[in-house]
């Protein structure tokens, strides 16, 4: 075969051009460590590269981003409830010292004002804590804060607040009591008056200040309270009776009336065997001895149903914590909202798993709290009372000459000296119930804590696993992509080479023509 120039030349170009993408390509490996540029380089590499990058991407976002999220907002969490624990371990020793110690006017102020301190700061400090602008005990409702931040008469709330048959307390309580009037001359009068003490079965609601009104709006029962026990009977079927104040609407039919009084009237605490009464000012539901047993026998669950108009700064918003309708009287809306149980925010922390991150206030913090604390205020209030009449009696005796109005002052002061103790003790005893009370609360505290703690290892377990993932993924990654130095810079050698000897043969080919032998 006849081989021309032509052939020559074009063979020639051909491998210079070869030699010349074969160093372009190597030269592009070198400066960027990658062994293609394009897709169209080598589709195996590209398929395998986008599958690998979106792995990557995924576990990047999952370890930087939501795990890491997750943990913050539980470990915001967890300190506010090791707070709460701590305070409440400092709490403890001022119940102590109420309850074993008949505190002086002084030290009873300063005890009192401590515990109301702790309580204020338990709730605004700790339970209204929020991460990154978001209340983490409010449930989904994490934009709104778990307080009222001011004082609002505006909102109107019928409330259902859930008990077990394990929830009264047994309580004493001082009736009666004598006070100086100067109409009175026998000292008999004075004696007769003396208080007495009274055991009354008592349920604290969440709420003091109540109306005894019904809440007027959509979906009243027409009255201000109503109790409503489930219990099932010999039979195993479940059961319910309805007890209410007078003018209840609902289903079924009340099958009892519920007395309605304030805590200042006579015979506020004057219950009978089978009665119930509400004292809606002080947010108590008392029930008698008969009727309490009748209770304790059916191990009855119960809802009590009552209405709460006028809140201030710092109270709790009652959706928070119980089903419950409110109605704002300014925008005359009315407002449902349902159990607040079981709101759970969760985090997707890796593939198809999720991890529950927040803990409700309702789960984790009583309301017994600062109720309690409110009770022993009022029986520190009382036990202020009577030392004060008590001071007053003795300058007035002091003062006498007159020997039957001596006499008849110093009935007075025995009387007052009697209910005295009487409400030293109960004061005493206000403090003990504090004292049982703080230990439940911080039980409660302490589970939710550990709930939390579980749920912060598994995210920490997780987490370790998907940096372990991420890593995995990062060299396998490097694998399909990156190019060897050693090994590119030798290839780029080697086509650096090739190309310059293919131009040094070219020219020296294509440098001789016909006329050269001629």
């Amino acid at each position: 075969m006849r081989v021309t120039n032509s052939m020559i030349s074009n063979s020639a170009s051909a491998h210079i051009t070869n030699a010349k993408n074969s160093l372009l390509k190597y030269s592009d490996q070198y400066t960027t460590q990658k062994k293609i540029q394009r897709p169209s380089d080598d589709p195996t590499v590209a398929v395998r590269s986008l599958k690998l990058r979106t792995t990557y991407s995924q576990l990047t976002q999952y370890a930087e981003k939501n795990v890491q999220d997750s943990m913050s907002w539980m470990d915001t969490t967890e300190t506010a409830l090791e707070n709460i624990s701590k305070k409440f371990d400092s709490m403890k020793s001022y119940f102590n010292q109420g309850a074993n110690d008949y505190l002086k006017a002084d030290d009873r102020k300063s005890v009192l004002k401590t515990l109301q301190q702790y309580v204020k700061s338990i709730f605004e400090d700790e339970a209204n804590t929020d991460y990154s602008g978001r209340y983490v005990f409010t449930g989904y409702r994490t934009d709104t804060s778990l307080l009222f931040e001011e004082n609002t008469d505006k909102l109107s709330y019928q409330i259902k607040e859930d008990f077990s048959y394990a929830s009264f307390d047994s309580i004493t309580v001082v009736t009666g009591g004598a006070n100086y009037s100067d109409t009175v001359t026998d000292g008999q009068t004075y004696t007769d008056a003396t208080a007495k003490t009274n055991n009354v079965y008592q349920l604290r609601l969440s709420y003091d200040n109540c109306s005894k009104d019904a809440f007027n709006q959509t979906g009243s029962n027409g009255t201000g309270i109503a109790i409503s026990f489930t219990y099932k009977d010999a039979a195993g079927k479940t059961q319910t009776e309805v007890y209410a104040a007078a003018g209840y609407k609902g289903t079924p039919a009340a099958s009892g009336n519920i007395i309605t009084r304030a805590s200042t009237d006579t015979n506020a605490y004057d219950v009978g065997d089978d009665e119930m009464v509400y004292l809606y000012d002080t947010g108590e539901v008392l029930v008698g001895k008969t009727k309490y047993a009748d209770i304790q026998t059916k191990q009855a669950d119960f809802s009590v149903t009552y209405v709460k108009n006028d809140f201030e700064k710092g109270d709790i918003r009652p959706e928070m914590y119980f089903e419950c309708t409110a109605y704002d009287s300014v925008n005359n809306k009315t407002t449902k909202y349902a159990d607040p149980s079981n709101q759970e925010i969760q985090y997707e922390i890796n593939y198809s798993q999720n991890i529950t991150v927040n803990t409700q206030a309702k789960d984790a913090i009583s309301t017994d709290i600062y109720r309690m604390v409110d009770y022993i205020a009022k029986t520190v209030k009382y036990v202020d009372e009577v030392e004060t009449k008590l001071d007053e009696v003795e300058k007035m005796i002091s003062n006498t000459t007159d020997k039957d109005k001596l006499a008849t002052l110093e009935s007075l002061k025995t009387s007052l000296e009697t209910e005295k103790d009487l409400r030293g003790k109960v004061m005493t005893e206000a403090f003990g119930m504090g004292l049982t009370m703080v230990d439940e609360a911080g039980q409660k505290v302490s589970v939710a804590t550990s709930e939390l703690g579980a749920k912060y290892n598994r995210a920490q377990l997780t987490y370790n696993k998907l940096l372990d993932e991420q890593t995995d993924a990062e060299d396998k990654l490097s694998e399909n992509e990156d190019v060897s130095l050693t090994d590119v810079y030798i290839n780029l050698t080697q086509a650096d080479n090739l190309y310059q000897a293919s131009l040094s043969a070219t020219a020296k080919i294509l440098g001789n023509s016909l006329l050269n032998y001629i």
